[in-house]
């Protein structure tokens, strides 16, 4: 088993990467991160050059968070409507590329935030099914991976649980699809984390570390034994990140229904963060 590295997406110190904070790669680097998570929504084409080239100098590892906005409706009954979503995934998988990111990861199979009040049709499930192969065969040129996040009921109705995820994932039948699980949404959906993350063992391409809160890992009631113990038993090798919101920006606060200060600051998350996934990960020789 190789060592995992450990992670930090963007949002923990900016809702945006501009040149102008360009620096937050640096200071992530600093702390000890090896892997940066980018919202690939945002980041303007223009820019991808500038970003791959200091990520690249840092030896950060970039990966690509996208989930569909609410306007990107891959499960609508209207068919314009699905390939306008598929159309922007596949823009994004462009970025990832040009990043040199190799997974583009979130809620990919479902745009959040949208509720019918009823259970997902047969129908929702067969267009996300078709949406997500048509965007991974269309990855697969670029040697780009595509992984479905967990998400909890509150986000989205189609699918909640990993159980879910892994028939989605037979169903989609693609190499370069796998999951990315999360501890947030799973503590809310799964009544055993350890079994959850051992169901998907060879499957997980992506894994973020947040508390019960989203706040500091560490610092709430997840049960982290059984989180670091499961990642050992699928022998889990690839990046271990950090999610947390620390941004208050309207993007941030609408996006994950984020509406008061998870932490101190975002500097406190960071570091603490990366001292707890490291102490946990030493504890369970991932690295």
């Amino acid at each position: 088993m190789g060592k995992v590295k450990i992670g930090i997406h963007q949002h923990v110190f900016t809702s945006k990467i501009t040149e102008q904070n360009l620096s937050v790669l640096d200071y992530a680097r600093e702390i000890g991160f090896d892997s940066m998570d980018v919202n690939l929504r945002n980041t303007e084409f223009e820019f991808t050059k500038i970003l791959r080239k200091r990520a690249e100098k840092l030896g950060l590892v970039l990966t690509g968070g996208g989930s569909l906005p609410k306007k990107k409706e891959l499960i609508s009954p209207e068919k314009d409507k699905r390939v306008e979503a598929i159309e922007y995934m596949k823009e994004l998988v462009r970025k990832a590329y040009e990043l040199g990111i190799e997974v583009y990861h979130g809620l990919i199979y479902s745009n959040g935030g949208i509720f019918t009040g009823k259970s997902p049709t047969k129908e929702e499930l067969g267009y996300a099914v078709e949406g997500v192969k048509e965007v991974a065969k269309y990855a697969r040129q670029y040697g780009v991976l595509l992984g479905l996040e967990t998400a909890n009921r509150y986000e989205t109705y189609l699918v909640n649980t990993v159980e879910g995820l892994l028939k989605m994932l037979d169903e989609i039948d693609e190499p370069n699809v796998g999951l990315l699980l999360d501890t947030y949404h799973m503590n809310i959906e799964e009544k055993d984390l350890y079994k959850s993350i051992v169901s998907a063992k060879g499957r997980t391409i992506h894994f973020h570390v947040n508390e019960n809160d989203r706040g500091t890992p560490g610092t709430g009631h997840i049960p982290w034994d059984d989180v670091f113990n499961g990642l050992k038993e699928i022998d889990y090798d690839k990046v271990i990140a950090i999610e947390s919101f620390v941004d208050d920006s309207i993007d941030i606060a609408s996006l994950a229904a984020v509406w008061r200060k998870l932490a101190p600051s975002a500097d406190s998350i960071a570091k603490e963060g990366y001292e707890f996934i490291r102490k946990m990960s030493e504890k369970y020789s991932l690295i």
